[in-house]
């Protein structure tokens, strides 16, 4: 998909610069090639849906509600935490796209049935509560049109960076040679629960299952991504050799460190034990 980048107004105060887009929409050279992939390849995702108003959940600085506005989506975006709220709009104004935004829950979602073309969530579901995932599966697809897409991008929990972050936390230790990173949360009471502190992925198997007892038809599920987030510049582009030939593999590529997904909303939800769904 490709559509040009952004304008970034250089007058956004420090203190309301969001951390998303200082550390990689203008990161490092893998950083902004990891943060663009998701993006656009789960706004891909949603092209073939029919035009009207499309949700961002998660939205945070507003890169997805870009994207969406540039394909001729209305875009309307949510988050639970809104710190980047000001910058989104100071971004959208800088790009003349008109955006709404909300502070609102995917999991209790303040809209009419039926009110969008389009759902997308980049790098959203890790951090809902396990105990409100359906919830939120619920509500996208209750939101839709018939026949509207969810799009959305989640870490493998097969891949190699969720198996070592798995490794890691069972050897503290091993965390002083490794940068920072999102580490599987375990079992968070609700009262302690916050969504940049949570990372629980969901493993392939049970997102698909979860989305179609929701009531919604997976039509596409694959893995993308090799490159590691830290890797130097000056590697960036031999790293960018091996991610195309590893997710050109069969056997490589389910261990590639991001999962996308299309789901599209069925007219009425399915038994899953009936023998369409076997």
């Amino acid at each position: 998909m490709s559509v040009p980048e952004p304008v970034i107004p250089g007058d956004i105060p420090p203190r309301e610069l969001p951390a998303l887009l200082r550390n990689w929409h203008l990161g490092s050279r893998a950083r902004r090639h990891l943060s663009r992939r998701r993006f656009h390849g789960v706004a891909s995702l949603v092209a073939g849906a029919p035009k009207g108003r499309a949700l961002d959940a998660g939205c945070g600085w507003g890169y997805g509600l870009f994207l969406l506005g540039r394909m001729g989506f209305e875009p309307f975006g949510i988050d639970i935490v809104q710190d980047d709220f000001a910058a989104a709009r100071r971004i959208a104004s800088a790009n003349a796209l008109d955006v709404a935004l909300a502070g609102a829950d995917l999991g209790a979602l303040p809209f009419a049935a039926g009110s969008f073309s389009a759902v997308t969530a980049v790098e959203t579901i890790e951090h809902i509560f396990e105990e409100d995932r359906m919830s939120a599966f619920r509500e996208a697809w209750r939101v839709l049109v018939p026949g509207g897409v969810l799009a959305l991008s989640t870490p493998n929990e097969r891949s190699i960076v969720e198996r070592g972050k798995r490794l890691i936390v069972r050897f503290p230790f091993l965390k002083r040679l490794f940068p920072g990173m999102c580490y599987p949360a375990g079992a968070v009471p609700r009262e302690r629960y916050h969504p940049y502190r949570y990372h629980n992925p969901v493993p392939p198997s049970a997102l698909r299952r979860m989305l179609e007892e929701a009531g919604f038809r997976v039509t596409l599920m694959k893995t993308i991504i090799f490159v590691w987030k830290n890797a130097p510049d000056a590697l960036f582009a031999p790293a960018r050799l091996v991610e195309s030939a590893l997710e050109r593999a069969p056997l490589a590529r389910g261990f590639a460190s991001t999962l996308v997904v299309r789901a599209v909303k069925a007219d009425r939800i399915e038994d899953p034990g009936s023998p369409a769904n076997r």
